[in-house]
């Protein structure tokens, strides 16, 4: 996810020698970091699916990029501003397409994500120990409605759809915040390595509740294919 990523990003200049070993895991997980939200934008752009997306998720996303890119400024870190900016245009693009595809009320939505840009101005005004660690329970707050949202659709059993979740974004982002583990333990840095095991597991849990659901919608959507084509015929 970016807030391991950034975390990471901005830590590395308090080690200077971390080894070969922490640094091809940092370098590999940013540049997976960068991309995990891709996946769900071709989705929702392409694919034109949003079914069993949680909109808070997607709006959190945006809201911790921006609180990751102000934090970037306040390091002095042009390699975590350029990242977060990547991130954050990926964030972005999901959020967008969610709204367009899902349709959604601005009244919804738009009170909560400006009181959010509200939160990350106050805690940007209080310093980047205040800021960074907001944005870190942010980040892994943000992922548990996604969660939530797959749960209630497997509960639903065949009325749950989840065709609309990608599971490449959340398998890139168990990839990404395994390696920051790694990371975390080699340089000993119990933040990156706590933040990034909690957001692993919940993004893992996703994979499979996902994977779960999607099988079925894919069965009933090729039924439905399937009959049109014979009405057709007919």
């Amino acid at each position: 996810m970016l807030a391991a990523a950034a975390l990471a990003a901005a830590t590395t200049s308090y080690h200077p020698v971390v080894g070969a070993p922490a640094t091809a895991c940092g370098l590999v997980a940013g540049s997976i970091g960068v991309f995990t939200s891709w996946p769900q934008a071709w989705r929702l752009w392409v694919g034109r699916r949003h079914a069993g997306l949680s909109l808070s998720t997607n709006l959190m996303g945006v809201l911790y990029g921006v609180a990751w890119l102000l934090y970037g400024f306040l390091c002095h870190s042009a390699v975590q501003i350029a990242t977060s900016v990547a991130g954050l245009a990926g964030a972005t693009a999901v959020l967008i397409g969610h709204l367009v595809r899902a349709r959604v009320s601005p009244r919804s939505w738009l009170p909560w994500f400006a009181l959010g840009l509200l939160v990350v101005a106050v805690t940007f005004a209080g310093g980047r120990t205040v800021l960074g660690l907001t944005a870190s329970v942010a980040t892994i707050v943000g992922v548990v409605p996604q969660l939530l949202a797959l749960t209630s659709a497997s509960g639903r059993s065949r009325s749950g759809d989840a065709s609309g979740v990608s599971r490449s974004r959340w398998g890139l982002s168990v990839a990404c915040n395994l390696l920051w583990v790694g990371y975390g333990a080699i340089v000993g840095d119990h933040l990156i390595l706590v933040n990034s095991v909690i957001i692993a597991a919940l993004a893992s849990s996703i994979v499979l509740l996902a994977t779960r659901a999607q099988p079925e919608v894919a069965v009933e959507t090729a039924a439905r294919a399937m009959a049109s084509a014979a009405s057709a015929a007919s």
